[in-house]
């Protein structure tokens, strides 16, 4: 990357504004060296944010405003580090924190989204952030209207990215919220490459994640298998072994219960066994249409699975042979 970066802590202790007790230096935003010329050039400037489930002393300590409080955290990454705003619980105090992507020490991490591509230069985006630092502060902050969520919708707005997804925003906790996990086809870069290339023809792998469990569907090449043996199975969201994980989806949220969701996992196994499974007719991603209209949410966008029925050709199932420049992308074995 053209543009270098030089972070640098600001050194000794420093205090915050209207308070007379001293501070680590490490929990503050840091001080930026610009030592660049070409910093003012745009760039293109991956963006993502981090979601996390508000942790249990926050939750804890302001109980009596749990019916405002969304249940969770975001921090926004950009160049590196992410960005957060929100009240600490050990000194009652509300400031713009940063940290590790990821890695906010005081929330349970849950998922990262991609909100695409900021052509904000460098330069200006250092700007932005000590800008905001100095107005998302102790004095400014409102448990309603000017918390971290808003500070992460203003912060993305101002690099230019997609805007934060509705559910953030729930406060209704009676609903389960679900999500599309998309992944690339295997493991090999050739995917990679063609799927960044040409989304809407891309091969793709998807499972639904609800209630902490990503349900999918697959083939065996095991010829031996039995004729009902399930092909359905589930995994710890986002970590399917066969394939490389992508982005996730927001498909709604669900009133069904727990034991309402398994249940219907178990009639749906009698349909989707091992044996039925089709890469170009009856894959993952029909698996995946048919639990999210079960589960009474939207349906998965056509663009994971428009390259299958191209594919198949006319007349899918009589003959067909896939092209060479796709021969090795096989099914999910599981």
């Amino acid at each position: 990357r053209a543009a270098r970066r030089n972070w640098q802590r600001a050194s000794g202790r420093s205090r915050r504004a209207g308070s007379g007790d001293a501070v680590d230096p490490a929990s503050q935003v840091p001080k930026i060296v610009v030592d660049l010329g070409d910093m003012s050039a745009p760039t293109v400037e991956p963006v993502f944010v981090h979601v996390y489930e508000l942790g249990a002393l926050q939750r804890k300590t302001w109980q009596d405003r749990v019916s405002i409080l969304s249940p969770f955290h975001i921090g926004v990454e950009v160049q590196g580090q992410e960005w957060s705003y929100g009240m600490g619980v050990h000194n009652s105090h509300a400031e713009v924190v940063y940290n590790a992507p990821g890695k906010h020490p005081d929330h349970k991490f849950r998922q990262t989204l991609s909100m695409g591509y900021s052509r904000v230069p460098p330069r200006e985006i250092l700007k932005m952030l000590d800008g905001l630092n100095s107005k998302w502060n102790n004095f400014t902050f409102d448990f309603q209207t000017r918390n971290g969520l808003h500070f992460a919708e203003t912060l993305c707005n101002r690099l230019g990215v997609a805007q934060l997804p509705p559910w953030v925003f729930e406060k209704d906790q009676s609903r389960e919220r679900v999500f599309l996990r998309v992944y690339d086809l295997g493991q090999t870069w050739i995917t990679k490459w063609h799927n960044a290339m040409m989304k809407s023809y891309g091969a793709f792998h998807t499972g639904v994640e609800v209630y902490g469990r990503e349900w999918c569907f697959g083939g065996s090449m095991d010829e031996d298998i039995p004729k009902d043996y399930p092909g359905i199975l589930w995994v710890e969201p986002g970590e399917c072994p066969s394939h490389d994980f992508r982005e996730s989806l927001y498909m709604g949220s669900t009133s069904l219960r727990p034991e309402q969701v398994e249940r219907i996992i178990c009639e749906m196994n009698e349909a989707w066994t091992c044996v039925s499974y089709d890469m170009f007719t009856r894959n993952c991603h029909d698996f995946s249409t048919a639990l999210c209209e079960r589960l009474g949410v939207s349906k998965p966008p056509p663009w994971v699975n428009e390259l299958a029925p191209v594919l198949a050709g006319p007349k899918a199932g009589e003959g067909r042979q896939p092209p060479a420049t796709v021969a090795a992308l096989t099914p999910c074995e599981h």
